[in-house]
């Protein structure tokens, strides 16, 4: 018991508050706007506390006071949009001449590697699961007892591994400048993931055998992390205490730090403790039988069954013993001290009222039941009732409610505690525990048979099936893997992608259509940067039949590459995704630019590919072949001859080798699918110049003829197309400009008098 009543007072120095006055001093304590702004705990815009100006408490504002969008007295209202793709929202302000925006991040995610590491690792964890990632228990036939203990081991590990996972997320986060708030949440998180995977977690991991040990070591690890108690400094404290006047085991705190010590498991400390107190070899000269019995408590500490309930019977039998036998032994120590050493062993013994009586909080004595009274988790709530009335639960301490209602066995109302601490945290604590079959699904039927081709069902809406991924009406875990799934994909963080679309796909329950509908949609927003990127989307949509998310993407791609000039792979992307009218567009327009500069173009990868021996207009094959597998499709082989028919005449060109050039330059001007300006094009530019104007290189009569006949159809001097294309072709070439007449119908005449004077030289 309490010595005195100083005894139940905080001690405030201890504890390390912060004091305004050493902060900023005792003058100006409170600005115009009636609050303190001396407080600031980081450098970090978003976290700025305050002391109230009404309570004195604490109060953190969204902005500081000089960034406020509207102050005291200012007319206007400040509206919110929020943004249904991302996780950045606007407010503004409704008010003239008002045109600033400020940003708001609605997301309870922190874009940081180590926040993104955790999720990833964690999606891992329950992604390997596989098939114990649902609960089914055997109600009819015999029940296979291995299968069901080889499902408990799996999703025990993977609890013990979720918990790993955040405990290093901590640890790294020491080393980060994380903010306060952040840290406290993942602490608390932590807290409730020890007592649920020691309560509901451990047990059972054993096929037939004893668990106690595993049991007992999640137990300490709970209740000794929960509060870090006792704090190093307090030990010093005890044992610095008296030095100058009477020995430390006559101070009453020394027994209670020893106790509640026991309580908490930690044998170890409570030895040292003993020993360091001296307690043992000092009372060997004044009672042996009081040294006799430390020295027993000693040996019994260092022997504490944490592996076998038989060999723990035993062992209490031994402090039972021992505690009846001080109880009824004649001792030449203090009345005082003598009431010490025996609390302390009817506390090992087990004894109800000393392990409340000794405990500070309600988790010290349940820790002090399971440890010293009946160990078994039958008597939990029990155990939980009697601590929490002695001891009620803290309800500041998120943790505290939590840790209570999981002994309690009501898992489903920790949710959303844990949920506003950490949403990852949250969302695969509850699929694990549905896995572990203590949540009930709502709705338990899946509906796996749907094929990913099929369509709806009849009178079914797309709308109403997706719109059910956003209610708890799958379920609650469901609901939460699809919310956080969400959340994920409204983030700028491209590797947290694959985890979105592995949630969706991992839900345990839900429509395969619904989820198809909703990966398609998602899809397209994703922010792809690499070639993996690219890869991964269409692996994804080749998984999940997505033929339309597939040539958006595409067809993203080949406007991207257009715009950085990469003409060819824009092409090659437009074919994939089925836009045949621009991979005609940009092959012609290839075609055109080579013509009007009147050489290949400089393009490394197009003039690679139609490096070959076979020039047809009519076959595909004159593409390289070991080109084609990685860039060309069959639509591109068709659009792109043209372009290596010209390529093959510029190469005559260089080699003087006219009549293959004439050739070429004829079965291009009489190709039925050249546009008809192109003809014009292709006369005057090259045939004119090369051909009709030079009196030494002879046209027969039978391309003079093929050139007569197509002028006769295809040139159309009043195109628009036509006039442009041909005063594009004279401002390219001066020489040209200055033979040819400005306008288009007067370029006709003098090419039908150049091809008839050709004519007349073939028969001269």
């Amino acid at each position: 018991m309490y010595q005195n009543t100083n005894d139940l007072l905080m001690d405030v120095d201890e504890l390390g508050f912060l004091d305004d006055v050493e902060q900023k001093g005792s003058s100006d304590l409170s600005n115009d706007e009636g609050t303190n702004t001396s407080l600031p705990t980081e450098d970090n815009d978003d976290e700025y506390f305050e002391r109230g100006s009404q309570t004195g408490e604490l109060v953190m504002n969204l902005t500081k006071p000089e960034d406020l969008p509207l102050s005291n007295g200012d007319k206007g209202k400040l509206r919110f949009k929020l943004n249904t793709l991302s996780e950045f929202n606007l407010a503004y302000v409704t008010k003239k001449k008002e045109y600033k925006l400020y940003p708001v991040n609605t997301s309870t995610i922190r874009n940081t590697s180590l926040q993104s590491n955790y999720i990833i690792n964690v999606f891992d964890i329950y992604q390997n699961l596989g098939e114990h990632r649902s609960y089914n228990l055997p109600t009819m036939g015999v029940i296979n007892s291995t299968s069901q203990y080889e499902h408990n081991v799996t999703v025990n590990e993977a609890m013990g591994a979720l918990v790993s996972e955040l405990a290093i997320l901590i640890e790294s986060a020491k080393e980060k400048d994380l903010p306060i708030a952040n840290y406290i949440d993942l602490e608390d998180s932590l807290n409730i993931l020890h007592c649920l995977n020691t309560i509901h977690f451990t047990t059972d991991s054993s096929n037939g055998g004893d668990s106690r040990s595993a049991f007992l070591h999640n137990l300490l690890e709970w209740v000794n992390r929960a509060d870090g108690e006792p704090s190093p400094d307090l030990i010093d404290r005890v044992f610095s205490a008296n030095e100058a006047n009477e020995p430390t085991y006559q101070n009453v705190m020394f027994w209670k730090l020893l106790n509640q010590l026991l309580l908490r498991g930690l044998f170890d400390q409570a030895i040292g403790c003993i020993e360091r107190s001296g307690i043992i070899s000092e009372l060997s000269n004044i009672c042996k039988i009081s040294s006799d019995a430390m020295t027993d408590v000693l040996e019994l500490l260092r022997t504490y069954p944490m592996d076998d309930e038989k060999t723990f019977r035993e062992w209490k039998a031994m402090v039972l013993e021992l505690s009846q036998t001080f109880s009824n032994s004649q001792t030449m120590v203090s009345g005082e001290l003598r009431d010490y050493i025996e609390d302390t062993l009817l506390l090992l013994s087990g004894d109800r009222f000393k392990i409340l009586n000794y405990s500070k909080t309600w988790y010290e004595s349940f820790c002090g039941f399971i440890l010293f009274y009946i160990p078994t988790l039958e008597l939990a709530e029990e155990y939980l009732k009697v601590s929490t009335e002695r001891n009620p639960i803290d309800l500041t301490n998120n943790w505290e409610e939590c840790c209570a209602s999981i002994i309690r066995g009501d898992v489903y109302s920790i949710l959303p505690t844990l949920e506003s601490l950490n949403t990852c945290t949250a969302t695969f604590t509850a699929a694990l525990c549905e896995a572990k079959g203590l949540l009930r699904s709502v709705a338990s039927h899946t509906d796996d048979n749907v094929a990913f081709s099929g369509g709806f069902q009849a009178g079914a809406s797309s709308g109403g099936i997706v719109n059910n991924l956003l209610t708890q009406k799958e379920g609650v875990v469901s609901y939460m893997m699809n919310n956080f799934a969400f959340e994920l994909c409204s983030t700028d963080d491209r590797k947290l992608w694959p985890v979105a679309i592995g949630l969706i796909t991992l839900v345990p329950t839900g429509n395969t259509d619904a989820k198809r509908i909703t990966i398609s949609e998602l899809l397209q927003h994703y922010p792809y940067q690499t070639n993996d990127d690219i890869e991964w989307l269409l692996s994804v949509c080749a998984e999940w039949k997505l033929p339309r998310v597939t040539k958006s993407l595409y067809t993203k791609l080949g406007t991207a590459m257009m715009d950085e000039g990469k003409t060819i792979e824009a092409i090659a992307n437009f074919s994939k995704a089925g836009r045949f009218d621009r991979v005609i567009q940009y092959s012609w327009t290839l075609f055109e630019a080579s013509v009007i500069q009147g050489e290949p173009l400089e393009d490394e990868i197009l003039n690679a590919i139609i490096q070959n021996d076979e020039l047809s207009l009519d076959n595909s094959n004159y593409i390289s072949e070991d080109l084609v597998d990685g860039v060309m499709t069959k639509a591109m082989r068709q659009t792109l001859s043209p372009y290596a028919v010209l390529y093959r005449f510029y190469e005559g060109m260089a080699n003087e080798e006219w009549d293959v050039a004439l050739d070429l330059l004829v079965k291009l001007i009489t190709f039925s699918y050249l546009p008809d300006y192109y003809v014009v094009m292709l006369v005057t530019k090259f045939l004119y110049p090369l051909y009709l104007s030079e009196e030494e290189r002879i046209v027969d009569e039978e391309t003079i003829v093929k050139i007569i006949n197509t002028l006769e159809t295809r040139w159309d001097s009043k195109s628009i197309k036509s006039q442009n294309i041909y005063r594009a072709v004279l401002e390219s070439d001066l020489a040209l400009s200055e033979e040819l007449p400005d306008k288009l119908e007067n370029a006709l005449k003098t090419i039908r008098q150049k091809l008839s004077f050709k004519l007349c030289q073939e028969f001269m």
